[in-house]
């Protein structure tokens, strides 16, 4: 017979796992199941990082035209055995930077270049002659009946307003730092008055080669409601995707100019 002790370290064991990762049965279609990751530290910025360029370079690596190449070597047990333990790239890589308001925008670029890195690919900070990785973050909460509402500056002010919670300034007039704190007052409020109930946010990766998508990836995760501000923006949604060069690049012919002085 397990001692109590045994028990209860078996259940926070059980709890704590599915924190990180949590069964999501809303929308699900008949005997399905679906999980996703929740977003809860730094280290699970770094995670999806690890995640989203291993997807990266694992794509491109299975198309000739960019030249990404698996680094394999004979595992240590079994000879005969090959794992890839890095990639190498002719072209580096060049991550095209996302909202300048965005926090968590900010912080990705930095992560996802780090991860690069890690996975053995040049990377650079200029977009020239480079593959240049895209990423756009949409974010989401859920009211109290359910529906799924975007996550804005304006969303977030108009939803306080319409339930009778102080709105305490415009967006656009604020500083960013001054921005994200007064955001994340007003969704503690709404959560508080029972307006807010489960965040997420999506993170999608592209890569476009000439007018071709050669990669994008879509993940969806779960954010604390009382942290939307991280991954909030006043900018347009729709960034336009930076499109790699194709073909080598051309040279403006130099031609001689005669100059004639009096």
């Amino acid at each position: 017979m397990l001692k109590p002790a045994v028990i209860l370290l078996a259940v926070a064991s059980f709890t704590l796992s599915a924190c990180g990762k949590p069964w999501v049965k809303r929308d699900q279609q008949p005997q399905t199941t679906h999980s996703q990751y929740k977003v809860l530290t730094w280290n699970d910025w770094n995670l999806l990082g690890q995640r989203s360029s291993a997807r990266i370079v694992s794509d491109l690596a299975a198309m000739p035209d960019f030249g990404v190449s698996p680094v394999v070597e004979a595992s240590s047990t079994d000879s005969k055995t090959k794992e890839i333990v890095s990639y190498s790239s002719p072209k580096p890589f060049y991550v095209q930077p996302g909202p300048f308001d965005m926090p968590f925008s900010r912080a990705f670029k930095r992560i996802l270049e780090n991860e690069l890195l890690a996975t053995g690919v040049p990377v650079v900070s200029s977009p020239k002659g480079a593959i240049i990785v895209n990423y756009q973050v949409q974010s989401f909460f859920y009211d109290d009946e359910g529906y799924r509402l975007p996550a804005s500056p304006e969303s977030v002010f108009g939803l306080a307003t319409a339930i009778g919670i102080k709105e305490y300034g415009n967006w656009g007039t604020l500083s960013t730092i001054g921005a994200g704190l007064v955001a994340t007052e007003l969704v503690r409020g709404l959560i508080d008055f029972g307006a807010v109930t489960d965040a997420e946010m999506v993170l999608t990766t592209s890569i476009a080669h000439g007018a071709e998508l050669v990669h994008q990836k879509s993940e969806v995760l779960y954010v604390r409601p009382e942290e939307l501000s991280l991954y909030m923006t006043s900018l347009p949604a729709d960034r336009p995707v930076r499109a790699t060069a194709t073909g080598t690049e051309e040279k403006l012919p130099v031609q001689t100019i005669a100059i004639v002085t009096q």
